[in-house]
């Protein structure tokens, strides 16, 4: 069944079916304030942090889902019949419904008993509320007397107090409703600031005041959500709604809500538009609450704050833009892969349908990782996360794990973490030139001094000193791939990936020190150490293994049972440049023979379908979903770009083509058709093709990347920029736009030759160049040709 499809400048996805099979979600935000909403209007609002700034709860795994959400009721006086603006949560007339998400902005239209409306969502660039503007029209011959109630559930701080301890915590909830000011203001005067469950009492309050407002007379208000739904009933049919009566009570206890009624008189064809705000004031602030409240009470303020929100993705979307033959590449490459990419490094991974936002913080490596996702467009943006993640390093190069701020992380076992640093650092002096980074001066967790070059030094002897004595890293708790946590035991094992992953970022950090001419020798040394073992102890005869465990026991190897093929090495074997270039073909050959299914290649098979306690996680999920067996989107793109290294465009495409979001039917994939999952269920489970976890992965990312730097061709070096294309070899024409240091390269390539590489001859504006690496150049806009051919 088809649900949605792009809008033809593919920068909105326009749902007509709002039954998805999942909540189809956006996310709309600013640096400080985040909110998700639905199709359906469900989702979360925080201020900072999900888990210290929760403003209105969301409950995952609720019946119905998507529940509570940014609700707007209308009753009809006239025949006391009411709906809801989105069709959820009241459920009615499923096909007045439109939905149209965009970049920062979501629109749900309807048109229910000749009531028109647009009820628009976002958050102003710099003010911590979201706007919700209602465009209400009368299309009957009739005057319409209606009523209109806004409806969210306060949750007031601490997410996971609000959780696990409802029946205490709810004593501390203050709401009340400010006639003056026309609005309702929520807070909580007990505040946890802990990171998990505790018994600790801190004894202070929550530092905001949680505001509903709206632009008309409130005419009645409700604080209290056992009055407004009543016994018995949830959102769907509320016993305010069916009474038409609030009490307009405040209240010092129980589920705090927020509910503001107005009354709307529609004569025949007349519209009229309502402004509702959510949003938070600081404590310290609130003396100036006025000034805050109505700032954006009429029409114009809200149109010129819409217009700022669409102009500042615009302007991060334009940064890149292609023009191929494919339809559904340019519509995810040029908006909705960056702007995915883009989400995924403000909100974290903490905060969507499937993550609640209370068990973890930022991810060290996910941070890193996503870092590549804005160095073209905002390089400032992704300096200030490597000075963040540099605060969360110790001076032997241990991180933590996930973090919420600087004074609050989790150490794990993981051999990865550290080493993502260097990918960070290296990415953002390519693109930006500035070596004056590693000069920066920022703090270890135990030690004040220190700079962004003595950090990649203690990362450096991270790796010494959790090398076995063959040279290969200590697997620990996980690598990259957490559900491998329990290999070698306690403390033992081997990561193979960890090896080559240790390589492909030595290879980085070398490169940039022969750059900045840093004596290298000893990384050098280091490095072929490793890559020597790897050489010599993991080949597999078809493959490269994943990993030895107790007694050097093998996994990922022919002689398993079950996972005798990972992903990961075959692919990271190539981005480490491993020597043997004949092993290198072999293993991706692997890939495609073992791995490779109609919905793209595995993580690993075959699915484990025994427990085993010496292997770890992986053996306990279910085959064919998550780590075991599953199509795990984020390799898949290390995959791609292996490929295109070897320059095999023709794979390279038909594996990229395969995970697009929007290629397998709705009805089985459930998820966002416009966005990344985190994995696909692959053959080895009764239901293949049913993605999951949208939208918080490091797919979006690194495909961004992939896609320009290695396919497209167009990547930023140390000494300019890189022109090297790998296409499928059908594709005879494409341009692609790319910003580097200030200057906006068009390039024009063709493919007279139909071959998958190679280039016979590259102009700069109109002149032949000798190298395929193009200097920078301080221009506005430079023109570059390139002809394909052996």
């Amino acid at each position: 069944m088809d649900y949605g499809e792009f809008s033809e400048s593919g920068k909105e996805f326009i749902i007509y079916n709002v039954a998805t099979p999942t909540p189809w979600i956006n996310y709309i935000y600013n640096d400080e304030y985040f909110s998700t909403i639905s199709n359906n209007a469900g989702g979360i609002s925080y201020i900072k942090n999900p888990l210290h700034g929760r403003i209105t709860r969301y409950r995952i795994n609720e019946v119905p889902p998507d529940r509570p959400g940014k609700y707007i009721y209308v009753k009809d006086w006239d025949n006391n019949e009411y709906w809801s603006l989105s069709w959820q949560p009241v459920g009615k007339y499923k096909e007045s419904y439109r939905v149209i998400h965009g970049f920062g902005y979501t629109k749900i239209e309807s048109n229910v008993k000749d009531i028109k409306s647009e009820s628009l969502f976002f958050v102003p660039v710099s003010d911590n509320r979201e706007i919700w503007r209602i465009k209400l029209k009368n299309e009957s011959d009739k005057i319409r007397k209606l009523s209109l109630y806004g409806y969210v559930e306060f949750a007031l701080g601490h997410g996971l107090i609000d959780l696990i301890n409802q029946c205490d915590d709810q004593h501390f909830n203050r709401v009340y409703f400010d006639k003056k000011l026309n609005t309702l203001f929520a807070t909580k005067t007990y505040w946890v600031t802990q990171s998990n469950g505790t018994q600790q009492q801190e004894n202070k309050e929550w530092d905001q005041w949680a505001f509903f407002t709206i632009n008309l007379p409130v005419v009645q208000y409700e604080t209290l959500r056992e009055r407004f739904i009543g016994n018995y009933r949830n959102e769907n049919n509320p016993i305010s709604i069916e009474t038409g009566e609030l009490s307009s009570q405040d209240t010092d206890y129980g589920n705090a809500v927020g509910v503001l009624r107005i009354d709307v008189d529609l004569k025949p064809f007349e519209e009229k538009e309502i402004i509702f705000s959510l949003g938070v004031i600081p404590k310290k602030d609130f003396d100036a609450k006025k000034e805050t409240i109505i700032k954006y009470n009429n029409p114009e303020a809200v149109h010129n704050a819409f217009e700022e929100v669409k102009n500042k993705w615009e302007k991060f979307i334009n940064n890149t833009h292609c023009n191929t033959p494919d339809k559904d590449i340019n519509i995810f490459m040029n908006n909705w892969i960056p702007y995915q990419a883009k989400v995924a490094f403000d909100i974290g991974r903490v905060a969507s349908f499937y993550y609640w936002g209370i068990s973890r913080g930022f991810g060290f490596r996910d941070t890193a990782q996503d870092t590549i996702a804005v160095t073209i467009a905002l390089p400032h943006k992704a300096k200030e996360r490597i000075l963040l993640l540099s605060r969360q390093m110790f001076t032997d190069g241990r991180v933590y794990h996930h973090f919420y701020d600087d004074a609050n992380g989790e150490l794990t076992k993981h051999c990865d973490d550290p080493v993502w640093y260097i990918l960070a650092v290296t990415e953002y002096i390519k693109e930006t030139g500035d070596v004056s980074i590693l000069d920066e001066k920022v703090s270890y967790v135990d030690n004040p001094e220190g700079t962004v070059l003595t950090h990649l030094y203690s990362v450096v002897n991270f790796i010494k000193n959790i090398l076995t004595p063959r040279f290969l890293p200590v697997f620990g708790r996980g690598d990259w791939n957490d559900t491998l946590d329990y290999i070698g035991g306690e403390d033992g094992g081997e990561s193979v990936w960890a090896a080559m992953f240790y390589v492909a970022m030595l290879n980085r950090l070398i490169e940039l020190f022969q750059y900045v001419n840093i004596d290298s020798k000893d990384i050098e040394s280091l490095r072929d150490k490793i890559k020597n073992s790897i050489d010599e102890l993991c080949w597999d005869g078809e493959w490269y293994i994943r990993a030895f465990g107790n007694g050097k026991k093998k996994i990922g190897s022919h002689e398993n049972k079950y996972g005798k093929i990972f992903i990961n090495t075959q692919s990271w074997s190539v981005i480490a440049d491993l020597s043997n270039k004949k092993r290198l073909l072999k293993a991706l050959d692997s890939v495609k023979k073992y791995l490779d299914t109609e919905y793209g290649p595995k993580i690993c098979a075959p699915a484990f379908r025994e427990i085993d306690p010496n292997i770890g996680l992986i053996t306990r999920c279910v085959a064919g979903k998550k780590e075991n067996g599953a199509i795990f989107c984020h390799p898949v793109t290390w995959l791609i770009q292996a490929e295109a290294i070897m320059k095999r465009g023709n794979v390279a495409y038909d594996y990229l083509k395969k995970i697009l979001p929007n290629r397998i039917d709705s009805d089985i994939y459930t998820a966002e058709p416009y966005v990344f999952s985190q994995y696909i269920t692959s053959n080895e489970h009764s239901s293949p093709g049913k993605a999951s976890h949208s939208w918080q992965t490091g797919t979006a990312a690194w495909m961004y990347r992939v896609f320009y730097d290695y396919i497209l061709g167009v990547r930023a070096s140390y000494n300019g920029l890189i022109i090297d294309p790998v296409i499928p070899s059908h594709w005879k024409y494409f341009t692609v736009e790319r910003v580097f240091r200030g200057t906006r390269y068009i390039i024009e390539v063709v493919n007279e030759s139909g071959v998958e590489s190679g280039i016979k001859e590259i102009y700069l504006d109109g002149k032949k160049l000798e190298s395929f690496i193009i200097p920078p150049v301080q221009k506005e806009i430079c023109n570059v040709k390139v002809i394909m051919g052996k």
